[in-house]
């Protein structure tokens, strides 16, 4: 079954059964949810999600510290730069029609039921079965069935964060995307402007505004077509002049700025006169973002007025608030358009009051906002900051936050609407309107509809834009992929149930680790290393007892358990930590592996842990301040080899799956004119390292996978613009597969009983890769002289349970070859010699084998060049 966390808080509530007909029995029955003593996990992480929006914004540390140490800044040259490598890349091995069989395209498992943030809903004007939804960092989406399928219509373009989307009002077919992520929560996103389509987002022409960076709003003029007005709020990481309102009077040929506020404002939100387009309302907000300074309030926050077509403009006071204020949101009647409101957020970022006109600006006075719960946007109320009034009811008045709340009786009294009573996701950025009662509603975990006037929220479930930290294999469920999301927890599921992936835990997901023989004992992690364990399937609890809490911890803090013992577990705050039994206890064994803390606790964490699939006594570690360390657990002996590689931030540290001494690392980040390399390999344990880039393009590099019984030669890269491989140990990449937009991948993993090599996306969910479709027969090893066909050890099926098929092919020597077994103890089970060029096969009986892990290693002249993971399950 799945594994499914229980809850105090929720009420209970029977799930159906699930019937998968590919594999023609019924795969599991959920549990009712039952209460349980011990404290809930979503309880709690509800609490912490919220603080975690506050000014301090834990994860966007993560995200910077990830792109810009150490320099601390973001080079959106190199960035750009490097995403336009991606998509030549792309192109050069689509036309290179396969050469190694990286030509295969992904295949989508899911999730499209979780969802993932959206920005913006955009309705048709005479036909609601046409919308169009803008993702923070998913591209653009449309349906022309009123919901019911939906196909992705942005994927040829570097830039997937969309800040709005809009219609040409006499020409609904033209549409328009403005780029980059208004909401400029944790890591911005940043565009590349205006596009304009013709023909309903089939084909693309960009208009430019590309140093803007995040564009808000697009208002066309609903009788000059070729006037387009577009708000800014520039590029977020640092003050600059290119924010502002822009005007374009030939289609976009040209622009203008007409309002500029500051170097450090931008305009957040616009709005036009129903009844006279040279009448437009701007609203100002003080941003800046970066890895140092996040300023979300200031003396800037005003609302302007143009009367002349945006010409020229008007500070409007009569009311408003004249001391700092955060965010502003605009709404107008479109029954009145002198009736204006004006949300305002505080210094305190909450929400501090709804303020209303009916002379078109000149004067204001409070709405008291009867019955409205101030606190419905939490303390990040900056990240929301719209308000909404619905065209064919104006008295239909909504609020949009944490959760969203409604006045039918235009704003005198509250109610609200779509909240956690209604199963409607936290945090809400857009809504759109079907009809008088009829919404559509954009919230951080997707789409949600009523066609009963908010009585009834339903989950549109059929877009899969979830965004994936880390992905997971469990054994005993291997025909399922598990991941941990963004504001969505861990879920899991697979293609054949692409609508109904299971949420199995809150939070924001990051690792899961299933024990290796035991399917009681697994563990699921959410932000800054909150752990919590099962050893009963079902029954969680905190699984960080002796982990000292003012550790200094990364938002995805690092855990494993042991390859070799499976009661032995690993974890890193700022030092290495190691368990024994379940749930565990953790013990220090290791000094602060850091520079320690110089530019604050959140920069100097273990970002990367690995133990050697061939050595039970060596681990490798990571940091975010760009250390390396090799480890000797037993005797708590810890080296430094850091030297030879670059001053960046460690995503990740491999051992060999075939050499004991080798071990491979990859870097993250981006500066001006470095083209440092991000993938590194020693041959020595450390002492010595080699780049092995080749022609790989300077993208952040987020994860590796070496690919077992390969000699090392197979490698798959993770990183800000997809996947990319290599079949010689890095002398050539390719980007993998097809079908996947330039996006990034944090986290990569296989999944040995499928065969296919797993990519956890940050904009479309999960996705496999077929690894039989490599052509192996053209693989030439980076450590085999002359390129001659590379020794290969394999053992199938795995897992296996009765007996299993070993192989030993391509040998050139004819040497003894001695091929062994042994269990996670190290006692040898199997051994034998075998001897001659060629192919040699094994079958072994595995009926006498105990469930586990076991390896099999090959040896020719003592030298062990050869090993292969498996498990024995029944």
């Amino acid at each position: 079954m799945f594994q499914r966390q229980t809850r105090s808080t929720f009420p209970a509530r029977n799930l159906v059964i699930l019937a998968a007909a590919v594999l023609a029995f019924l795969f599991f029955l959920l549990k009712s949810i039952q209460k349980d003593p011990t404290p809930a996990p979503e309880q709690q992480i509800d609490k912490e999600q919220s603080e975690s929006k506050d000014s301090s914004l834990l994860p966007a540390e993560w995200f910077f510290t990830l792109r810009e140490w150490p320099d601390f800044r973001t080079d959106v040259h190199t960035y750009t730069t490097a995403l336009a490598a991606a998509r030549q890349s792309d192109l050069v091995a689509k036309s290179r029609d396969g050469n190694y069989g990286f030509s295969t395209p992904w295949k989508l498992e899911g999730p499209a039921n979780i969802g993932g943030r959206i920005n913006c809903i955009a309705v048709h004007p005479s036909n609601p079965n046409i919308i169009y939804l803008g993702y923070s960092h998913g591209g653009v989406w449309k349906t022309e069935d009123g919901g019911q399928h939906w196909k992705p219509v942005f994927d040829d373009h570097d830039f997937l964060a969309i800040g709005h989307i809009a219609f040409d009002p006499a020409h609904p077919s033209v549409v328009y995307v403005g780029t980059g992520d208004p909401n400029i929560s944790i890591y911005p996103f940043i565009g590349d402007g205006v596009w304009r389509s013709a023909d309903g987002g089939e084909t693309w022409e960009h208009l430019g505004l590309e140093d803007q960076r995040i564009v808000t709003k697009i208002i066309v003029h609903p009788m000059l077509a070729a006037r387009i007005f577009v708000a800014t709020m520039g590029l977020p990481f640092e003050r600059n002049i290119d924010r502002g309102l822009y005007k374009s009077s030939n289609l976009g040929s040209s622009w203008q700025q007409k309002l500029f506020i500051s170097n450090q404002a931008g305009i957040i939100d616009l709005v036009m006169s129903p009844t006279d387009p040279n009448t437009l309302y701007a609203a100002a907000w003080d941003r800046i973002r970066n890895n140092h300074e996040s300023i979300v309030s200031g003396e800037n926050a005003r609302v302007w007025k143009s009367t002349d077509g945006g010409e020229t403009w008007k500070k409007l006071g009569g009311g408003l608030p004249e001391d700092d204020r955060s965010r502003i949101g605009l709404a107008i009647d479109p029954s009145n358009a002198n009736h204006l409101f004006a949300s305002y957020v505080n210094v305190n970022l909450t929400f501090s009051g709804l303020f209303e006109t009916y002379d078109g600006g000149e004067t204001w006075k409070e709405n008291p906002c009867q019955g409205l719960n101030f606190d419905f946007q939490s303390n990040f109320a900056w990240y929301f900051g719209q308000i909404r009034i619905n065209p064919y009811n104006p008295s239909d008045v909504w609020l949009l936050g944490v959760q969203s709340w409604r006045s039918q009786d235009g704003g005198e009294t509250w109610q609200l609407a779509a909240g956690f009573d209604q199963e409607v996701h936290a945090d809400h950025h857009d809504i759109a309107f079907l009809g008088p009662q009829s919404y559509l509603l954009a919230t951080d975990g997707g789409l949600y509809r009523s066609d009963d006037n908010a009585e009834v929220w339903q989950k549109i479930e059929n877009i899969p834009t979830t965004q994936f930290y880390r992905v997971a294999y469990n054994p005993h469920q291997p025909q399922f992929y598990y991941g941990g999301a963004q504001d969505n927890g861990t879920n899991v599921g697979n293609e054949d149930f692409l609508e109904n992936w299971i949420h199995v835990f809150g939070g924001d997901g990051f690792q899961a680790v299933f024990h290796p023989t035991d399917a009681n004992i697994f563990y699921y992690e959410f932000q800054n290393g909150s752990i919590y364990g099962t050893t009963d399937g079902g029954t969680f609890e905190p699984a960080t007892e002796g982990i000292d809490e003012n550790d200094r911890r990364n938002w995805d803090m690092q855990y494993a358990i042991s390859q070799h013992n499976e009661d032995v577990m690993y974890a890193g705050t700022y030092r290495i930590y190691q368990s024994f039994g379940h749930l565990p206890i953790w013990t220090p064994i290791s000094q602060d592996l850091t520079d320690g803390i110089i530019f604050g606790a959140r920069y100097h964490t273990i970002s990367a842990l690995n133990e050697s699939p061939l050595d039970p006594d060596l681990l490798y570690v990571g940091t975010t301040d760009a250390n390396v360390w090799r480890g000797r657990p037993a005797n708590q002996d810890w080296v430094n080899i850091t030297a030879g590689l670059p001053e960046r931030y460690v995503s990740s540290v491999k051992a060999s799956p075939t050499n004991p001494n080798r071990v491979f690392v990859s870097h993250t980040g981006y500066k001006d004119n470095d083209f440092t390399p991000r993938i590194h390999r020693s041959d020595d344990q450390g002492a010595n390292w080699l780049a092995i880039v080749g022609d790989l393009p300077n993208l952040a590099v987020n994860d590796l996978i070496i690919l077992p019984d390969h000699q090392d030669s197979i490698i798959f890269a993770a990183t800000d613009g997809g996947v990319y491989g290599t079949i010689n140990g890095g002398q050539h990449w390719e980007r993998l597969g097809t079908g996947i937009p330039i996006v990034p991948v944090y986290s990569l993993g296989i999944n040995p009983a499928q065969h296919t090599l797993v990519a956890g996306t940050f904009a479309r969910s999960l996705l496999s890769f077929p690894l039989d479709s490599l052509k192996m027969e053209e693989n030439t090893s980076a450590f085999t002289p002359n390129g001659s066909a590379v020794p290969m050890l394999s053992i199938s099926p795995n897992p296996a349970s009765i007996a299993a098929v070993l192989k030993v092919e391509n040998l050139k020597s004819d040497q003894f070859t001695e091929v062994s077994i042994v269990d996670i103890s190290g006692k040898t089970l199997f051994k034998k010699q075998i001897r001659g060029l060629g192919k040699h096969e094994e079958v072994i009986d595995l009926q006498d084998f105990a469930l586990g892990v076991y390896v099999v290693y090959a040896r020719t002249g003592g030298k062990v060049w050869g090993s292969k993971k498996f498990l024995v399950t029944r």
